[in-house]
């Protein structure tokens, strides 16, 4: 609404009331043929007056609401998030609760904090990060170093059924007898230390491996990119819907109490037997339908308030609710085709499909370079050392010579070569893998077509809606100065006895079906806005998933238009 007639029906407004004061007196209204003005009548327009300039404030903004809202603490404990594990009880529910009042970029700022399905993306994040190191980590030789030791036991016992007594002379040292044996237990200890090396030199389903998993890498922080859009328009959507909550809840109420001193008057002029029992009926029913349309308001502003504080994800005992002060987003900057092209340009949500599907042909090479050769060079050193010992040796007859009673050895070797791997035939395995990886890729290409022709409708629907919402906003202005004006002209009729309670009522119905228009329409223009920017946000964040903003902005092309941030309009 202009500011410049606002002030003026105002003003019009207190030089009617202070001139009518003094020329107001019952005889003109008893000639007239009309009854003269309720005391409570009065009493209520006043009353509404008050409120009406309230809540111009309230559609409008005014210097005491920007000077009241002081910035809140985001570090605060009632606005951290609860843990993951944590349930409500019975004490949160039924325990006192604490009310906090946020702006919308403090309210994007928390969500963003405490948003679960953003803090999952980043752990995503991590977890891709995590993968393409251990791919790049086949680029380097493998080096690994074995230690071991170890200790057995054995025994043997060895009895001779036939001797060598006729192939050596009695006394040889080689000479065993029949009915001869030995039993002979020994003690082996080992150790040893080696070192093996391990290299691929040329592995084409390695490269083609870590390109997969950099286009994953690049999908997950897309997604996370178009998440983070997604909960600050979710968050704008449900602050600005209970901005309009708020404003159609304090619009109701005086309806109700303006309407309720209607009937009051009107049962009393029954009474007298000086209207009809439809006048009664009238006012009864209108009073019954501003109730209901009250409480209407009431349920609508809970329920956005729980909506909003639940998408922040705050403990169970805070209430969240957003400023009363309501701001007009500024005028968009581009038309509908520079608004569409900009949408689907570098956008999250296509770019992780885009990436998506490149990493499934990836991995479509990848499987199909498993039938490549692959060839590797390989190192291995190391050395051992044996201690053995036999503390019994009981010979009757039986190897004498052959046994040593304790001995100790050592030994070290070494080996180097290229080893060449070739899979010549694995049955069409591979190959269709590969196929599979493409076939999936090609479905993930018409999922992003799909997504375009989704965004664009959105930006259509958006752009559209946006533009009507101002038409309708400018509309509802427009009716409420011709209503407001005519709410001057029926106050100051009715106190010169010119016009009845009826004419009264009528015109405030008007009035405040205007400033609902006006609420809605406001709300309306803002949600569209936001959703148009929602899809043209510039500065990605993905690469950074610890720094997050909720500064949102417009920058498209070479263009100088911008959009201001979120805050503060």
């Amino acid at each position: 609404m202009n500011v410049s007639l606002f002030k003026f029906c105002a003003s019009a407004v207190i030089v009617v009331v202070a001139s009518l004061s003094r020329l107001a007196a019952p005889a003109p209204a008893q000639t007239s043929g009309e009854l003269p003005p309720s005391p409570g009548l009065l009493r209520s327009l006043e009353a509404f007056d008050q409120d009406l300039l309230l809540l111009d404030g309230a559609l409008q903004g005014s210097v005491q609401d920007s000077e009241a809202a002081a910035p809140a603490d985001l570090h605060q404990s009632a606005l951290q998030a609860p843990a993951p594990e944590e349930r409500p009880s019975l004490e949160d529910t039924s325990g006192s609760r604490e009310r906090l009042s946020l702006s919308l970029a403090e309210a994007v700022a928390v969500a963003v904090a405490n948003n679960p399905e953003l803090a999952e993306q980043r752990a995503r994040i991590d977890q891709r990060q995590s993968v393409v190191r251990a791919v790049e980590g086949r680029f380097w030789p493998r080096l690994g170093l074995s230690l071991g030791g170890a200790f057995s036991q054995a025994s043997t016992y060895n009895k001779v059924l036939e001797g060598n007594l006729g192939i050596y002379p009695p006394d040889s040292p080689f000479l065993v007898e029949t009915g001869g044996w030995n039993r002979i237990q020994a003690n082996l200890g080992m150790a040893w230390a080696g070192l093996d090396l391990g290299w691929e030199l040329i592995s084409f389903e390695r490269g083609a491996a870590l390109a997969e998993e950099d286009q994953q890498l690049k999908a997950v922080k897309q997604s996370y990119d178009n998440g983070l859009r997604a909960l600050q328009l979710a968050v704008s959507e449900a602050y600005y819907g209970q901005q309009l909550a708020g404003q159609l809840l304090r619009i109701r109420a005086a309806v109700v109490r303006n309407d309720a001193l209607l009937l009051q008057q009107v049962q009393a002029l029954k009474r007298s037997g000086l209207v009809p029992r439809l006048d009664l009926l009238r006012a009864q029913a209108s009073l019954q339908q501003s109730r209901f349309r009250l409480e209407q308001a009431k349920a609508l502003q809970r329920s956005r308030q729980q909506a909003l504080t639940s998408l922040l994800n705050v403990p169970f005992t805070t209430e969240l609710s957003a400023v009363v002060q309501v701001k007009l987003q500024p005028a968009w900057p581009l038309d509908l085709e520079r608004t569409v092209v900009g949408g689907l340009t570098d956008n999250p949500a296509l770019e992780a499909l885009a990436s998506e599907r490149q990493a499934l042909l990836n991995q479509g090479d990848r499987r199909q370079a498993r039938l490549l050769p692959r060839l590797e060079l390989f190192a291995l050193g190391g050395g051992a050392t044996e201690q053995l010992t036999k503390p019994v040796i009981d010979l009757q007859g039986c190897c004498k010579e052959m046994n040593t009673p304790q001995m100790a050895s050592q030994r070290a070797d070494w080996i180097a070569g290229l080893r060449l791997h070739w899979r010549f035939f694995d049955a069409g395995t591979a190959s269709a893998e590969a196929s599979a990886s493409r076939a999936a890729a090609q479905a993930v290409l018409q999922r992003l077509a799909a997504e375009r022709n989704r965004i664009r409708q959105s930006l259509e629907t958006a752009f559209f809606d946006y533009r009507a919402s101002l038409s309708q906003l400018a509309a509802a202005e427009a009716s409420y100065a011709a209503a407001r004006e005519a709410f001057r002209d029926a106050r100051a009729r009715y106190e010169l006895g010119l016009a009845n309670y009826t004419d009264v009522s009528n015109t405030i119905s008007l009035l405040t079906a205007s400033m609902e228009g006006i609420a809605e329409s406001m709300t309306l223009s803002n949600i569209s806005y936001a959703r148009m920017l929602r899809q043209l946000q510039s500065g990605p964040v993905a690469g950074i998933p610890g720094a997050i903003t909720p500064e949102l902005t417009l920058q498209i092309g070479s263009d100088d238009a911008s959009v201001p941030p979120l805050s503060g309009r």
